[in-house]
């Protein structure tokens, strides 16, 4: 059971110790899973492409205004010396990792590629029902599911995706904007369907403006410290395939996708971080810490890591036959 605290001082106290480790974490790059679980997504995407669209996305991705210093030049010689169908299917795993990669350019590349806000959004979850009455009218985050053009800077992940998949989608686009588009489609959904993409907790105490969906949370992993964030990130290296279990298989076989089912996908989400991400036992390691004004670093189960690993390999197998129909529409 959860327990609560009634000390304002504590947690008044605890939000100003606590600024400059929120500070450090909102300069950190975000990415959902880790380039492991983006490229395994990609990689099933592509396989249920047919030949005739899988030729064709590899067309339009040539067309890349970096393709030869970020796709081509970056090719390993393994991948090289190998078949054209080797090379097409590593420049569309690659893709996946691209709106990542472009992160590290140069400046100019930088300004004009780089979208870091459009990686996530932060459908707010409550650490106590407190906080929420605090906290709930005073969010300042961009929580609209609505996209009106043009694409810039301040999106959320739910309108960059649009925004994308409307570009993908007009003939009218030249092929060098729809291989941009492309890679962040491929990015976006993957990002949308690993949980933290889509929400943030909110303290006072701890985290007024969130926890960057989870990259404030330390956790001890074994003989050092990492975020929650980073946690969930690193699961899609735990499975050795992509089969879909039962639950995965029911949800497929019902899936309807289009650019409307972004909105239902983000609920679903929201719903998988409440559930399964922001436990009560995590909740209640992190209010244990209001009484000593000191953010804890929390212990995760056994069972809530092997849970968090069906649940990625689930979100993973969903996120790559939804990229595919979502593609595949438009080729």
């Amino acid at each position: 059971m959860i327990t609560t605290t009634n000390s304002r001082e504590h947690r008044g106290s605890f939000a100003a110790a606590t600024m400059a480790a929120v500070l450090l974490f909102l300069m950190q790059p975000a990415a959902a899973w880790n380039a492991t679980g983006h490229k395994a997504t990609a990689k099933l995407a592509y396989g249920l492409l047919t030949p005739e669209q899988q030729e064709q996305a590899s067309r339009i991705l040539t067309a890349h205004p970096r393709y030869k210093e970020d796709f081509r030049d970056a090719m390993p010689d393994d991948i090289v010396s190998g078949t054209v169908q080797e090379q097409a299917l590593w420049a569309f795993q690659q893709a996946s990792i691209w709106p990542d990669i472009v992160g590290r350019l140069d400046d100019d590349n930088r300004a004009r590629f780089h979208h870091f806000r459009w990686h996530f959004i932060n459908m707010p979850i409550y650490l106590e029902a407190s906080d929420e009455i605090e906290l709930a009218a005073r969010l300042e985050h961009n929580m609209s599911t609505e996209f009106s053009p043009p694409l810039r800077q301040n999106l959320n992940v739910m309108q960059a995706l649009k925004g994308n998949l409307m570009l993908w989608g007009d003939d009218d686009v030249p092929d060098a904007e729809k291989a941009v588009a492309l890679c962040w489609i491929l990015h976006l959904v993957g990002d949308m369907h690993q949980p933290l993409h889509n929400v943030a907790l909110f303290s006072r105490a701890y985290f007024p403006k969130g926890d960057k969906g989870g990259n404030s949370i330390n956790v001890q992993w074994e003989d050092e410290q990492i975020n929650l964030h980073t946690v969930w990130d690193r699961t899609p290296d735990n499975f050795e395939d992509l089969v879909p279990g039962d639950l995965t298989r029911d949800i497929l076989a019902v899936d309807n996708v289009s650019i409307r089912s972004i909105n239902f996908w983000a609920k679903r989400h929201y719903q998988l971080a409440s559930t399964h991400v922001y436990t009560d036992d995590v909740k209640e390691q992190l209010i244990a810490g209001l009484a000593s004004q000191e953010l804890p670093a929390i212990k995760l189960s056994d069972f809530y890591l092997s849970n968090a690993t069906l649940i990625a390999k689930s979100q993973v197998i969903l996120a790559g036959h939804r990229i595919a129909r979502l593609v595949g529409q438009s080729l």
